[in-house]
């Protein structure tokens, strides 16, 4: 997803400031007993198999704009604002909004006056560090700080990582006023950031159970893969340097390209043997199974070797990966008018790209134009913005590519601004809080806390433009939807298949505070896609079969109800379904206390 000119997305270590470039999540684990912690269970959201592409439409009808002129603008006297992306095609709107790396005649950023300055940039550490130079600007009295950047954009998977680790530096130098934050969205990964494997692993994801996978760990590609796991009940091994039968285990490796490499070279290693956490005093010789990576590595695994597929992506985890906005909280507040301008102009040019090819094909020379990557030109942007299915080396069809812009409507329904949704119930606070919780698990060490959701992200400057705009008429074209048909229907394809113990006093369907605490978690990791879901509820064997058979209903409508009425949007009609198995399907001997209750159970079913 992110490009480098040699392939390679880096991750170092900021100097001066004692920040770890998190949002790569370039993070190396500090091991315990000298080779590693237990085994965790990840906490992540329901792996689910893609989306037809007819399910997931978007509705922009806005008017086509024209095209912007590659001269520079001259807007003499207008405010001038910098900014740095990776190479990524979820800021195609932004791009063609800009009309080049500097603001262009004709451009939607030039008829908000205000001059901007695009730069590719893939070095999180670099990030941090020209965020870093424009707060100790301001904090040295400088309104217009000539040094450092307004605006960064990254993955909003990553946002809490990032932040906590930037944010501690910011907040102790000069003051919470200086501290980073989140002020929107210019579009998603929709396909481009997968989990590869064999076949089976897609199939069965309990086969990856031993599998060997190779990537950059604690990063947004490994977020997928650990939603998976999680959502399969599969463990994960944390220690790259052993193996565990029953557990997904890592290569850990230098950047996205590297992984494919392992992968087509087919690499090996001899790895100690643990269970448990414990070595066993065994060997085991492991090779590389699959891989999580980006754009284009996946394209380099699929034709170099092939043989690999893709298990799960951006686009069953639809919501799961975002680009978000960031800037520093005192430029911003003192400059509100230039960061709604530069907002507007930007989501005005994701209404673009969503509605004329046209404007696409532009923003598409614009991204090359400015990210330079060797051996790529417009068509390449433009191929894998829309994303491709391609026959691999040996023949199998293989998914590749795959982002989407944002526009306005699109924004206001991820950070629950939009009618049927709310700030606390919005998609984004789900992502944050989800993979939040992900890393502070299992690297308590290196990440204790990230920062609370409201102290980073400010809704204020959407609030403000969608004001104006619906006070004008001209709210630009509707958010993105998804139609999910006949709600009777069982999903076909079952992608991910998690039980709950979710607590219920006997006899009774009543929603209690402690099943409230449950359901908020089971909110949060399936606010991250937007497949169907299926709701079984399960009883023990005591009592009469057929009030049991009424119970497990009672509950899983209760589970069904709760989270439909915590967001319409989230959950509309048809997405949530209904089964009732009373205590017909145990999991366990229902001979001891044990066993009974395992089988009072919800079990949750996603797919497509």
């Amino acid at each position: 997803m992110r490009l480098t000119s040699t392939g390679q997305k880096t991750v170092r270590v900021l100097g001066g400031l004692v920040v770890l470039a998190l949002i790569g999540l370039g993070l190396r684990y500090a091991a315990q007993n000298g080779y590693g912690r237990s085994v965790l269970n990840s906490f992540v959201p329901e792996k689910v198999e893609g989306l037809d592409a007819a399910t997931e439409k978007s509705q922009s009808n806005a008017k086509f704009a024209g095209l912007p002129s590659d001269k520079p603008a001259a807007l003499p006297g207008a405010p001038e604002v910098r900014v740095n992306f990776w190479a990524w095609n979820s800021q195609m709107g932004c791009m063609l909004a800009n009309g080049g790396p500097v603001t262009t005649e004709g451009s939607l950023m030039a008829k908000q006056g205000v001059k901007v300055f695009i730069s590719r940039q893939d070095d999180n550490s670099q990030l941090m560090a020209q965020l870093t130079k424009l707060a100790a600007g301001l904090h040295a009295g400088q309104a217009q700080p000539r040094d450092g950047i307004h605006f960064i954009g990254i993955m909003g998977d990553g946002a809490g990582a990032f932040l906590s680790a930037l944010n501690g530096q910011l907040v102790e130098s000069f003051g919470p006023e200086y501290r980073a934050e989140v002020v929107g969205s210019c579009g998603y990964s929709r396909g481009e950031d997968k989990l590869m494997g064999p076949q089976k692993w897609r199939d069965d994801p309990q086969t990856m159970r031993g599998g060997v996978v190779a990537g950059v760990l604690r990063d947004g590609d490994w977020n997928i893969a650990q939603r998976f796991m999680g959502d399969n009940n599969i463990p994960n091994n944390p220690d790259e340097r052993t193996w565990d039968p029953d557990a997904v285990n890592w290569v850990n490796t230098s950047s996205y390209t590297d992984a494919a490499e392992k992968y087509v070279s087919g690499y090996c290693e001899d790895r100690p043997v643990v269970k448990n956490g414990k070595r066993t005093g065994d060997n085991h010789r492991v090779c590389v199974e699959g891989i999580v990576t980006w754009t284009p590595a996946d394209v380099t695994a699929a034709r170099e070797r092939g043989g690999i597929v893709s298990v799960v992506s951006t686009k069953e985890y639809s919501s799961q990966m975002p680009h978000v906005l960031i800037g520093i909280r005192k430029w911003n507040q003192d400059n509100r008018a230039t960061v709604e301008k530069v907002l507007q102009a930007f989501l005005e040019g994701g209404d673009q790209v969503l509605a004329h090819p046209q404007a696409l094909t532009r923003a598409a020379e614009i991204s090359q134009e400015i990210y330079q990557e060797s051996g790529a030109d417009a068509a390449y942007w433009e191929r894998y913005y829309k994303g491709v299915t391609e026959r691999d080396k040996q023949g199998l069809q293989v998914e590749l590519g795959g982002s989407k812009a944002n526009n306005l409507a699109d924004n206001l329904q991820l950070f629950g601004l939009a009618p049927g949704t709310s700030p606390e119930t919005s998609r984004m606070r789900a992502t944050y809080t989800v993979f939040g919780k992900l890393v502070t698990q299992q690297y308590p060490e290196l990440v204790p806390s990230i920062p609370a959701y409201d102290s980073v992200f400010d809704v204020s400057y959407l609030r403000a433009i969608a004001q104006r705009a619906g006070a004008s008429g001209t709210t630009g074209g509707q958010a993105e939807t998804t139609n999910y048909g006949d709600a009777s229907t069982p999903v076909t394809r079952v992608v991910g298949r998690r039980n709950y113990q979710i607590t219920f006093a006997t006899g009774s369907a009543e929603v209690t505070p402690a099943t409230e605490k449950q359901l908020q978690e089971l909110f949060d990791v399936l606010s991250i896609n937007s497949l169907a879901v299926e709701v079984h509820g399960h009883t023990d064997n005591v009592g009469d079969p057929a009030a049991n058979q009424q119970l497990s209903e009672d509950r899983a409508m209760a589970v069904k109800q709760w989270l439909e009425r915590r967001s319409a949007s989230t959950f509309p009609r048809g997405r949530l379904r209904v089964f009732a198995h009373g205590s017909t399907q145990p999991v366990e001997s229902n001979r001891n206390e044990a066993g009974r209750a395992a089988n009072r159970r919800v079990e949750i079913v996603i797919g497509s």
